[in-house]
């Protein structure tokens, strides 16, 4: 299924192409804005950490506190958390935060990207992205 294909079906469509903003609307806000809107949860991401280093190691760090990690096995439902991380060189840096999203029994991620903006990816596409999925995570 191509990726315009898959969003013309489903309700993460109404997310796509919202612009990242930065220090306005990132990959938390976003989850938030979805959490909110489509599964009636209520969470606030921290207020922003300083500069990029600082940013990284606040949704590392935060990651168990507002989410546990699915057990190996547990299959993940729409809306769960996807903690990524930059692949490659740049792996030392770069946590980042989407939604599952299941659509014909394929596993996509919403995220919102600095440079891109809003956009849903195939989870097995990531990698060539310069993603890594680091965690699946059930909100609390």
């Amino acid at each position: 299924m191509s990726e315009a294909a898959a969003t013309s079906r489903h309700w993460s469509e109404a997310y796509i192409g919202r612009p990242y903003i930065e220090g306005a609307f990132d990959c938390a806000d976003l989850v938030a804005l979805v959490l909110a809107e489509r599964f009636a949860r209520h969470w606030s991401p921290p207020p922003r950490a300083r500069g990029v280093r600082g940013r990284d190691a606040q949704v590392g760090a935060l990651a168990t506190e507002y989410a546990r990690p699915l057990a190996h096995g547990e299959r993940a439902t729409e809306g769960d958390g996807v903690l990524m991380r930059a692949a490659g060189r740049r792996r030392g840096l770069g946590h980042h935060i989407g939604l599952h999203v299941g659509i014909e029994s394929d596993a996509w991620v919403l995220h919102c990207q600095r440079g891109v903006g809003t956009v849903l990816h195939p989870a097995a596409s990531l990698a060539a992205r310069g993603l890594e999925i680091q965690g699946l995570y059930r909100w609390l």
